[in-house]
């Protein structure tokens, strides 16, 4: 069995060389672990541990891999066609709580907790920084862990706000039979943590847009999109609109948006950068297997994706011809010829370079329009969602012309289109009330259960139900 407490146990990574007068954090390449309570004592160090916390959203567990995978993996957009069985267990929705991957894919997440916490317990002490990088600083480590916390409660907490969360820890534990003694709060405690990290954020946070550090703007439109999640639609409104005017277009053609090197583009709100060291796997895991491809296509869009792009497809790839441009980016098929299945497209290479984004303008632009119809403002909504579709080389949906029901089901379906294969199904359907009825699974299916080796060493945890 594992180190009991490996859940938060803060491993920060220092610098090997810095160059004198540098004050970029991002040009900080941490190499080692020390212990958190020597790490953070001098400026420099202080940016490695900000380096770190960047370098845990990085990880293959979280946004470099799993995080975008699982999102996708558990709904109707994506089917597993590799070897690894515990995807399969996501796909088929039968998860068992010894999945390793899903026990990865929490221990990712929480190691990104436990190095915000550092930071903020350790940086307000160290000697040498100015008031507004101490406080940028600071910022960016309650964004981080707010950020954290809204995907572990995705995941793992039930939706109704008295029921079962994810344990909530801000601050390092000071031994380790004090790990074993976490227990989960409610989902309503841990959105309220959410909201209160966001809210510290936007105060200390000097740096007013990203795009690859967090920022004012990030969390406006991270709380535009906590405000969809807890049906708060006036303020996921209000905080969208907000993002929306603060000097973000969305980039005329959908494709800059996922190019090999990871290009900057006019829509980007928060995205990490990735390269040959700090790899990102969705490339690998989507394109096809043959060499010429670069990828080992571990998972491929299902045949309802792809439909949902051209209805006129029924499964014979020479009927694949999409008037929608995301569609003829986001699927590609081998050989048109002879029957191979589409791949996942979306992601250029297999060599990891290409950026993730985090959060980007047209997901906030489909946040406002999704508030704006639940609240019946439909003339509001189709003139939000019309830019996404004409990008798209689509006509506008015409939600005014719609009941306020279609209307909602119309600006869902183009979340499914725009955001397929960046890992935002799954929760969509399970925020939205839809997984059970479209899955065809139990109930309990909708959440993820704790991981076995986290019940071992912390007694009061409690599990999922059905797990």
């Amino acid at each position: 069995m594992r180190a009991p407490n490996r859940w938060y146990t803060v491993q920060f990574l220092l610098v090997a060389a810095l160059t004198t007068g540098c004050t970029d954090f991002l040009d900080v390449h941490p190499v080692n672990d020390v212990d958190e309570s020597q790490a953070i004592t001098t400026p420099a160090s202080a940016r490695a541990a900000v380096a770190g916390m960047y370098d845990a959203l990085q990880d293959f567990s979280y946004y470099g891999g799993e995080l975008v995978f699982f999102g996708d993996l558990s709904g109707d957009d994506v089917q597993h066609v590799g070897t690894f069985t515990t995807y399969r267990q996501l796909d088929q929705n039968d998860i068992t709580s010894d999945n390793g991957s899903v026990e990865g894919f929490w221990d990712g997440l929480y190691k990104a907790v436990g190095r915000a916490n550092t930071v903020i317990l350790r940086i307000p002490g160290v000697p040498g920084l100015t008031p507004a990088e101490r406080d940028q600083m600071l910022g960016e480590a309650h964004f981080i862990r707010a950020l954290t916390y809204h995907n572990l409660v995705k995941f793992w907490g039930d939706t109704a706000p008295g029921s079962l969360g994810v344990p909530i820890v801000l601050i390092p534990p000071p031994d380790i039979p004090s790990t074993a003694l976490v227990t989960r709060a409610t989902s309503g405690a841990v959105y309220a943590q959410i909201l209160s990290d966001l809210s510290a954020a936007e105060s200390l946070m000097t740096n007013a847009k990203g795009p690859t550090r967090a920022s004012i703007m990030g969390v406006r439109a991270i709380r535009a999109r906590v405000f969809l999640y807890q049906k708060n639609w006036a303020g996921a409104e209000t905080e969208a609109q907000a993002v929306a005017a603060g000097g973000y277009t969305l980039d005329p053609t959908y494709g800059h948006l996922f190019t090999a090197g990871g290009d900057p583009t006019v829509e980007d709100i928060f995205r990490l950068s990735f390269d040959a060291v700090d790899y990102c796997w969705e490339g690998y895991y989507y394109r096809h297997s043959d060499a010429e491809f670069g990828g080992r296509m571990e998972i491929a869009p299902t045949d309802s994706l792809i439909a949902a792009y051209d209805p006129s497809y029924n499964g014979d790839p020479t009927t694949y011809n999409p008037v929608d441009l995301r569609g003829q980016w986001n699927i590609t098929f081998q050989d048109p010829t002879d029957g191979t299945t589409g791949y996942g497209s979306k992601w250029p290479t297999g060599i990891g370079a290409e950026d993730m984004h985090v959060i980007r303008l047209a997901e906030v632009l489909l946040i406002q329009a999704e508030a704006e119809a639940r609240q019946n403002k439909l003339v509001e909504a189709e003139a939000t969602l019309t830019p996404i579709r004409t990008r798209a080389g689509l006509p506008a949906a015409g939600l005014d012309t719609m009941s306020q029901a279609n209307a909602i089901l119309a600006i869902l379906q183009e979340r499914r289109l725009e955001l397929a294969m960046e890992g935002d199904r799954w929760p969509d359907l399970v925020r939205t009330g839809r997984a059970v009825g479209l899955m065809g699974i139990a109930a309990f299916q909708t959440l993820y259960p704790i991981p076995l080796n986290e019940l071992d060493v912390a007694p009061g945890l409690v599990q999922n139900p059905g797990y």
